[in-house]
């Protein structure tokens, strides 16, 4: 009898501790409402300095009472008690102090080269008010990822055999724009002895050859570049261990080729080692998705690298999980899937007001591809024009603006009309990007940026 009141006892203390951690389960459920957003971007795409001006605006909006993000109404300032940023387990918290510092030197924020990740949690007073606007959350808890924008771009490369990919990197490698940086690449490729079996030296000297090639179309605009991790030094892949190109067809062709042979186990080691627990860490734990597109890179070279552009964006959208998660999903079954996206052109105070109708259609053009892949699909999206911070001042006409250019100077430029689709840019034609300086007075230029608050309304929407 005592051993039976025994158990029991220690039934019921097991179903108690059960229902309270059920309970405390339920209640930060209902207290804390998360919205983890990959901020998606190719490299130059504005994230670091994106993620930069967020911290610095919400900080100085909601602790200094800086009127700034006035049409964030999902966040009234006058209910948030305080803003505080928070690590991401097992990432390299997000540098936002070595950033302004670079500011203040008046230097631009340094290249992503690892993954930074942090949450910033906007803690809300208890008011009636909160329980009548923004339900009953009393934390609104962001999650952010910045990553090398030259990872994504490897990402569709998770769909493809080595020969498919070595094909497809031939194919774009022969049209322009990317010919033109590809010429000493081809040249060595076809001086390369491809009968001899591969050695270290051998081996290294053609990785390395096809590497010069992605740094060099990278230095020209170029926006698809496979492996873009092979950029990047501190990358965790070791590119001159498991390095490897794509191959003339007469070599994948050929299962038995040594070099075929090596490349395919040294491709299959990038995507199962190095590119399959990227995206699984970094890429899939987001039920919101902000993609940051610089079209001034394009507009800047050709109408070449805007059609790249469009075709990058389409087959990236191809490697991400799509779709709305119901509530049991989301928050019983931990299943997360992306809902709502934003297209986002950043760097938009490089152009006057004027122009910015045009700028928005040619981010809906360029982006049309991309969206193709929500038409079986209940997402949510939209387009926003974002200025980090505003770096230009307008001129004396509707069509100029005045800026500080690299050599110091205080100058006033004319606009040409923008382009509101990729069609109506001539082959020949170019739109030279302003080389703009960061400005001394950069702290109240981040808190007067643009767009930023509409596109963080509809995130929390």
């Amino acid at each position: 009898m005592v051993n039976l009141k025994t158990s029991l006892q220690n039934i019921k203390g097991y179903v108690d501790a059960l229902l309270n951690k059920s309970q405390h389960q339920v209640d930060h459920w209902f207290t804390k409402e998360t919205h983890k957003i990959a901020i998606t971007g190719l490299s130059r795409s504005g994230k670091s300095m994106l993620f930069t001006s967020l911290i610095t605006t919400l900080k100085y909006r909601c602790e200094e009472h800086y009127h700034c993000l006035p049409l964030l109404k999902n966040l009234p300032s006058h209910l948030v008690d305080s803003v505080r940023i928070e690590d991401v387990q097992g990432c390299e918290p997000f540098p936002i102090h070595t950033h302004i510092q670079s500011l203040e030197h008046q230097a631009w924020p340094a290249a992503t080269e690892q993954v930074y990740a942090f949450k910033l949690i906007v803690k809300l007073k208890q008011t009636g008010t909160i329980k009548k606007h923004l339900l009953p959350y009393s934390e609104v808890i962001f999650e952010f990822f910045d990553y090398p924008g030259e990872w994504i771009t490897d990402l569709p490369m998770l769909n493809q055999t080595f020969s498919q990919w070595s094909d497809s990197a031939w194919a774009q490698q022969v049209a322009e724009p990317q010919r033109y940086y590809a010429q000493a690449w081809h040249e060595f490729v076809q001086n390369f002895n491809f009968e001899a079996s591969p050695n270290p030296e051998n081996r290294a000297s053609l990785v390395q050859a096809y590497r010069r090639y992605l740094q060099a179309s990278k230095l020209g605009g170029i926006s698809l570049l496979q492996p873009g991790s092979f950029l990047i030094s501190g990358s965790g892949f070791n590119w001159k261990t498991h390095g490897f190109t794509p191959l003339p067809t007469k070599v994948t062709s050929d299962s038995t080729n040594p070099w075929n042979q090596l490349f395919s186990e040294h491709y299959q080691h990038f995507l199962m080692q190095w590119l399959t627990p990227l995206k699984t860490a970094t890429f899939q734990a987001s039920d919101k998705q902000v993609i940051l597109i610089d079209l001034f890179e394009g507009l800047n070279h050709s109408k070449q690298h805007l059609l790249q552009l469009k075709e990058t964006l389409s087959k990236l959208s191809q490697t991400f999980v799509y779709g709305n998660a119901n509530w049991f999903s989301k928050h019983v079954l931990r299943k997360s899937t992306i809902g709502k996206v934003a297209f986002v052109a950043t760097k938009s105070d490089l152009i006057p007001d004027a122009q910015k109708e045009n700028l928005l259609a040619l981010l809906k053009d360029i982006t049309e591809g991309a969206r193709s892949q929500f038409s079986h699909k209940e997402i949510e999206f939209e387009h926003f024009l974002v200025s980090a911070i505003q770096a230009t001042d307008p001129g004396t006409s509707p069509n100029s603006l005045r800026y500080t250019n690299t050599d110091n100077q205080h100058i006033e430029v004319q606009f040409e009309t923008l382009p509101s689709s990729v069609k109506q840019m001539k082959s020949d034609e170019n739109f030279p990007t302003l080389p703009v300086k960061v400005p001394k007075d950069y702290l109240p230029r981040i808190l007067n940026g643009r767009g930023m608050d509409r596109l963080f309304q509809y995130l929390l929407e």
